[in-house]
C-alpha cells in the first residue's frame, strides 16, 4: 500500500467510521482514494466529482458491486442553491438551461400520471421563493424536510401531513424555500440506517430492485459546504445503493446531515450543459432524462 492510501486509512480509522460500520475497510480506501475520482468541473464555487469503478475490476467496487457515484460540493457564500418547478414536467437539463444556472440535480417525489398529463405536481409540501407550490392535501410521501434559509444555509427537519397547511407559524414559516422529501439518511452525523451484511447475489431480482436503487440526496458539512449526491444504478456499470450504503458514503463525504431525494430514473446531475451521470432511464449507450417535476438549481449569488 502506498503512502497516500496509508494516509487516507489513517484518516477514516481516527474519524471512527471504519469501527461504526461492517462493510469491507477496503470500500473506504477505495473511495478515498483521489486516483479513483475524476474531477469534472471546479470553479465558481462549484465542485462536481464523480467516482467510477474500473471496467470488469472488482478491486475498485463499493459495497462488493460496481458503483457511479456522482458529488457535487457547492460553496453557499459564493452560489445559492434554489427549488424550481414549471407548469410541466421537464427535464433537470431543461430547467438549468432556461435559469441560465451553473448546474443542477433532480428535486423531490411528484405525481407521475397528473391530470392534466404533463402537469408539474409535487407529491409532498413545496415552497418556493415563498410561494407554496404542492397541492393540499398532498399524497404525503416525504417524511423529512429541507428548508434554505437566506444565507443559502440548509435546515434539515422530521415532517408530518400536519406541517402541509401550518405555513405561517410553523417551521416552514422561517424559509422562503422548503422541500419535504425522505428518509432522511444522516442526523447529525449520525446514521439513521442500521448497516446489514447483504449477500447481493442471493437476492432475487425484485429484492434488488427494492433495496438498491439510483439515488439522489442532499446534506451539509460542519464548514457549511452544501453537497449533492447522484448515484446511478439498474445498470451493470452501476448497481445503485441502500440507504445503509448512501449513510456510510455521506459519512465518508463529512456530511452532518443527509437528506434522500426522488431517485430511480429521476436521478439525473447536470454540470452547466452537460448530463454528468447516466440515468435509469438509458438503454445501450443512449443517456435519457426524465422529465420530472421539479429540481434543485445552482445559481451565482
Amino acid at each position: 500500500m502506498n503512502a497516500m492510501k496509508r494516509i487516507f486509512v489513517i484518516a477514516v480509522l481516527l474519524l471512527g467510521w471504519c469501527a461504526c460500520w461492517a462493510q469491507d475497510a477496503a470500500d473506504s480506501v477505495h473511495f478515498l482514494d483521489p486516483s479513483n475520482w475524476e474531477t469534472v468541473r471546479s470553479g465558481e464555487g462549484i465542485s462536481v466529482r464523480k467516482y467510477r469503478t474500473k471496467c470488469r475490476k472488482a478491486e475498485t467496487y463499493l459495497f462488493s458491486a460496481p458503483q457511479a457515484i456522482y458529488v457535487m460540493e457547492v460553496d453557499p457564500s459564493v452560489c445559492r442553491i434554489v427549488p424550481v418547478q414549471d407548469e410541466k414536467q421537464r427535464t433537470v437539463g431543461s430547467l438549468v438551461r432556461s435559469r441560465d444556472a451553473l448546474a443542477g440535480v433532480n428535486g423531490g417525489f411528484f405525481v407521475v400520471h397528473p391530470e392534466p398529463k404533463g402537469t408539474a405536481v409535487a407529491n409532498d409540501f413545496l415552497k418556493i421563493g415563498g410561494r407554496v407550490f404542492s397541492p393540499v392535501p398532498t399524497p404525503g410521501w416525504g417524511d423529512a424536510a429541507v428548508g434554505f434559509d437566506r444565507n443559502g444555509i440548509p435546515h434539515f427537519t422530521s415532517w408530518n401531513k400536519a406541517m402541509d397547511t401550518d405555513t405561517l407559524a410553523g417551521w416552514s414559516a422561517e424559509f422562503p424555500d422548503v422541500m419535504v422529501a425522505g428518509p432522511m439518511i444522516i442526523r447529525d452525523g449520525r446514521s439513521l440506517h442500521e448497516w446489514t451484511d447483504t449477500d447481493k447475489c442471493s437476492l432475487a431480482e425484485q429484492q434488488k430492485r427494492n433495496l438498491y436503487a439510483p439515488r439522489t440526496a442532499i446534506g451539509i458539512r460542519g464548514d457549511s459546504t452544501v453537497v449533492l449526491v447522484v448515484i446511478d444504478g439498474r445498470r451493470s456499470r452501476a448497481f445503485g445503493a441502500s440507504f445503509p450504503e448512501m449513510a456510510v458514503i455521506g459519512r465518508w463525504l463529512g456530511l452532518t446531515q443527509m437528506l434522500n431525494l426522488d431517485g430511480g430514473g429521476s436521478s439525473t446531475m447536470i454540470s452547466g450543459r452537460r448530463l454528468v451521470n447516466f440515468p435509469s432511464d438509458g438503454f445501450g449507450i443512449l443517456p435519457i432524462e426524465r422529465r420530472v417535476a421539479n429540481a434543485w438549481l445552482v445559481l451565482p449569488r
